[in-house]
């Protein structure tokens, strides 16, 4: 028997069990133990059977499969539902109405687990539809539109590389389980700079030092401006996604051109697309900003004599795309008797959004009309559903995201709201009331991103409660704070040090290049990232005066740097050179050599300050040359 089995199951050892039966039988068993590791499973592989526990962590079993029914990818997936004890006749109605194949009593035997794998699987009873792949490997984008090609995609759970060109301008868009998750371009007007630029994130004098730095090998552009306090590591990783998803989207405006699809390929080095952005709602967003509304138009002109007929799983379909009011609206009037002749007298937001909605096969064009009653009452419900949930979501998502930014950057006691000297049932209490605010299984019904961010903020309250649960917890946790703490100086003192050095090096080219004022700016910032080293602000004294070599008050302020940075590098060479050479602009040979001289005793091969040592001498010979000869006059 060959087949891929997931394996959903609480119970690790009883789940090592059941994974070792059914290899023995030549299955490839996927073992998870929740219904996150489950999800994340099913967006990478696709098992021809699920073998799920009724009773599991956070979400149970059958939370899982009414998700599962929800899913595309995943309606028709058969699924064995385990239920520890005794299999009541509600629990096998409630199993069945989710579609459930089989409920079994927990634990079940690995002889009885293999004959029920081999006769849904064996036997061919599951029916997953069609396995035939719907998008075609080739092709050109006007006999196979771009939305459709998406969609299609998605419906075969495609893994691959998608490649697609028009005239000189190509782009590769990983695929993986039918979901987009990264776009390369070879357009130069695509690049993350000129994205930047464009979205004024960045000057284009930013743009051209982050490219120049990066050439010299500092980094990756996104490092080097947040490096360059351009950007901060938050606004660069959303221009990141927001740029690969316009790259993608500007796809969906191309009037003409060719497609391949390449089955198990890779992007390499691809703008990530984010793991939230359904593809439904690419289609829907690409359609509503770059898609020809004269091709839409001539499109409908086509199905005049139609119906627009709601799809029987249009609610689900609709469950990841946005909708406006004017489109909720118009959804609530959409009957199964409307025709596209009405459609083409509507505004072009709604001209676009029933292409959309036919693409993604939500809407579906029929040569009659549908039950206006059942349509009326879907469409209905889900725009009515599409606009409660917009402002439920938006009000849990305001809960949540308070509460998240509450938690960034907390230890665990300030996670969980008590003192370090709380007991341990303050601290469960604590935890309690947290857990019910913020419990996963509280915003079952709401967006897929809403969810994730419950997800985040509930492990995190999860792994403080954890770390501070009893008395024992919190002796570890203080010792792991010290030693935390005392590594994270460190860190933190290694990445300025770096920082520092490489504006310190750049200042150093750019004075070498005479470019004092950039050259400035760059000890400057050296000396902000690390003030204690003396050959930052000796440079930054020694440039200052280069900056304003007639200005006496300049003139000043570069001589305290510069004997500063004496102060605190009083055993290296460079800032008594910097020192004597603004002491010899200022008139002061004596102490100008004493610098010089000193320089030279602690780098015996300072090759700077023995060239200045030996000018002096040359001028002092010169000088006595000059008084000998008006003496012997």
């Amino acid at each position: 028997m060959s087949a891929t089995i997931l394996c959903v199951q609480q119970d690790r050892t009883l789940g090592a069990a059941y994974a070792d039966a059914l290899a023995a039988e030549g299955c490839e068993v996927l073992s998870v133990h929740d219904g996150r590791g489950a999800f994340e499973t099913l967006r990478r592989h696709r098992p021809d059977l699920v073998v799920l526990d009724a009773y599991l962590p956070r979400q149970d079993g059958f939370e899982i499969l009414a998700e599962l029914r929800t899913r595309a990818a995943t309606r028709d997936l058969p699924v064995v539902l385990l239920s520890e004890g005794d299999v009541t006749a509600e629990i096998t109605n409630r199993a069945r109405a989710l579609g459930a194949r089989r409920v079994e009593s927990a634990p079940l035997s690995p002889d009885r687990l293999v004959d029920l794998v081999q006769e849904i699987v064996g036997k061919g009873e599951h029916d997953g539809g069609d396995a035939s792949a719907i998008a075609p490997t080739s092709g050109d984008l006007q006999s196979f539109p771009f939305p459709e090609l998406v969609t299609a995609l998605y419906a075969d759970a495609a893994d691959g590389v998608l490649l697609v060109e028009r005239g000189k301008k190509k782009k590769a868009i990983e695929i993986c389980d039918g979901w987009p998750v990264s776009v390369k371009s070879n357009l130069l007007s695509e690049t993350l700079g000129s994205y930047l630029v464009r979205r004024r994130l960045c000057t284009k004098a930013q743009l051209e030092e982050s490219v120049t730095r990066m050439r010299a090998g500092e980094g990756l552009q996104g490092e080097i401006l947040v490096a360059m306090d351009v950007l901060d590591e938050d606004a660069v990783a959303e221009a990141l996604e927001a740029h690969a998803i316009e790259k993608l989207l500007d796809v969906f405006g191309w009037r003409s051109g060719r497609f391949l699809f390449r089955p198990g390929a890779r992007v390499q080095r691809g703008s990530g697309l984010g793991v939230d952005v359904h593809p439904y709602h690419l289609v829907l967003e690409g359609v509503r900003r770059h898609y020809s509304i004269s091709r839409i138009d001539r499109l409908l002109e086509r199905w005049v004599g139609c119906y627009l007929v709601p799809s029987v799983d249009s609610k689900s379909r609709l469950a990841e795309v946005g909708l406006g009011e004017a489109e909720a609206a118009w959804l609530r009037r959409l009957d199964g008797g409307t025709r596209p002749e009405e459609v083409l007298e509507a505004p072009e937001e709604i001209r676009r959004l029933a292409f959309g909605l036919v693409s993604i096969e939500a809407l579906t064009v029929e040569r009659s009309a549908g039950d206006r009653a059942e349509a009326a009452s879907a469409m209905g419900g889900v725009a009515a559903h599409g606009a409660a949930s917009s402002a439920q979501d938006a009000a849990l998502r305001s809960e949540l995201t308070a509460l998240a930014n509450r938690l960034q950057d907390k230890d665990h006691y300030d996670a969980l709201g008590v003192s370090a000297e709380a007991d341990d049932d303050a601290i469960r209490q604590a935890y309690a009331e947290l857990a019910k605010q913020a419990h996963p299984d509280r915003f079952h019904a709401a967006s897929s991103s809403v969810r994730q961010l419950a997800s985040q903020v509930f492990d995190r309250i999860s792994q403080a409660y954890s770390a501070i649960a009893t008395a024992g917890d919190r002796q570890d946790y203080a010792r792991e704070r010290a030693e935390g703490r005392k590594l994270a100086a460190l860190e933190d003192e290694g990445r300025r040090a770096l920082k520092a050095e490489t504006e310190y090096q750049r200042g150093e080219s750019l004075l070498a290049a005479r470019e004092y004022e950039a050259a400035l700016l760059c000890y400057g910032r050296a000396m902000e990232h690390f003030p204690s080293e003396g050959e930052y602000r000796a440079s930054y004294g020694w440039c200052l005066y280069l900056c304003h070599p007639d200005n006496e008050i300049m003139l000043g302020e570069a001589l305290e740097h510069c004997r500063e940075g004496l102060k605190l590098a009083k055993d290296r060479e460079k800032p008594y050179l910097l020192l004597g050479r603004l002491y010899k602009a200022m008139g002061k040979p004596v102490a100008a050599k004493k610098m010089f001289s000193r320089a030279v005793q602690i780098k015996p091969q300072c090759v700077e300050a023995m060239r200045e040592l030996r000018i002096m001498n040359m001028r002092r010979e010169k000088d006595k040359g000059v008084l000998k000869r008006i003496f012997r006059r």
